[in-house]
């Protein structure tokens, strides 16, 4: 345990006073900013479902779902283990943000980034059978937001890791309900057409002839 607890600090020290640069020092304060409360996530799932029809609604739905989940989560295990974040523990701490008052494991930051991220992601491949080009940008943006935790000071780098993995769980839980919620709304819709309505054939346009299903 000693081992692990000398490990984590040497990387936290590495990412916050070693590996750093002023531009950095710009960047990471405002990538943390950016995702506190889940502000960002909220924005592009915004966009998601403006943009995105009802499909986009969908994948919108999960990601926020997702988001909820990992929020709830991470505030949960904060309070059980009550970990104190690095400024408080160590010496010589680079504190680029205002000190947070919660505890430090895990981080919910991160939690929440990729809770929204994989939520996203996974909806999308299962409603349109791929993960288009601004899923796959939210991972990215997620490990940016994760990395910027340990860097602006406020975080070991296995609250960041412990983050990770709960949030790709809360991803994918998230992805779930939301998408058997809008399947129970689909049958139940099926369920309460009038009996004896006659069926509007659906008709599909092909150049060349009229195909009938």
């Amino acid at each position: 345990m000693n081992y692990l607890k000398g490990l984590d600090a040497s990387f936290f020290h590495l990412i916050n006073g070693v590996w750093t640069n002023p531009l950095l020092d710009t960047l990471m304060p405002a990538l943390s900013w950016a995702g506190s409360f889940g502000v960002i996530w909220l924005v592009l799932l915004g966009a998601v479902a403006a943009f995105g029809k009802k499909t986009g609604r969908k994948i919108a739905l999960a990601g926020l779902v997702a988001l909820a989940i990992g929020f709830a989560s991470s505030t949960l295990l904060k309070d059980l283990t009550m970990r104190p974040r690095p400024f408080l523990s160590l010496d010589e701490v680079r504190l680029l943000v205002s000190a947070p008052h919660s505890y430090a494991f895990p981080s919910g930051h991160t939690t929440s980034a990729f809770a929204a991220a994989s939520g996203t992601a996974l909806a999308a491949k299962k409603l349109l059978k791929r993960v288009p080009l601004w899923g796959w940008a939210m991972l990215p943006l997620a490990v940016a937001i994760a990395y910027s935790r340990i860097y602006v000071g406020v975080h070991w780098p296995t609250d960041v890791a412990a983050g990770m993995l709960l949030g790709l769980a809360s991803g994918w839980a998230g992805a779930r309900l939301a998408l058997r919620h809008w399947k129970r709304r689909a049958v139940k819709w099926t369920a309460e057409e009038p009996e004896g309505a006659e069926a509007v054939p659906q008709v599909e346009y092909i150049p060349g002839e009229v195909l009938r299903r």
